[in-house]
């Protein structure tokens, strides 16, 4: 089983870029943290490769079935979990973590998880595929 990894990178002195990797262990989650936790880092996109594919509604090409919109900030890691299971859904996090916006997404104020409990998130979700149990889930008003 992996993961897919993609995120945005803005060097103030460059253009902007595009990094990734895949991961395959705990230790390579571990080490996607970190990275993401990068000063110039913006938010990212996980899929899992054990998923399905699907045919999107909106485009007509064969897309991931789910996607997982990370971001590291001010010590918190946020997620939103995208799935046909379960729309669109962020954590129950910290009341102290802040709102953010990422292009993609808005990550709401209080869905900030510390990382060592984004860390287990994102290592649960690489051994199962699924939505991770490690927290609680609220959807979207």
């Amino acid at each position: 089983m992996s993961i897919k990894a993609t995120w945005d990178v803005y060097d103030p002195e460059g253009s902007p870029a595009l990094d990734s990797m895949e991961v395959h262990a705990p230790d390579d989650v571990a080490l996607l943290v970190t990275r993401l936790s990068g000063l110039h880092v913006a938010g990212g996109t996980l899929v899992h490769t054990k998923r399905p594919e699907i045919v999107s509604p909106y485009s007509g090409e064969v897309v991931p079935d789910h996607v997982l919109q990370v971001l590291v900030n001010g010590g918190f890691g946020y997620v939103h979990f995208h799935s046909p299971e379960h729309v669109s859904c962020s954590p129950v996090g910290d009341p102290d973590s802040g709102f953010h916006h990422y292009e993609y997404t808005d990550f709401e104020a209080g869905s900030g998880l510390p990382l060592p409990l984004f860390t287990r998130l994102l290592t649960e979700f690489l051994a199962t595929a699924e939505r991770p149990t490690c927290v609680t889930w609220r959807n979207p008003d």
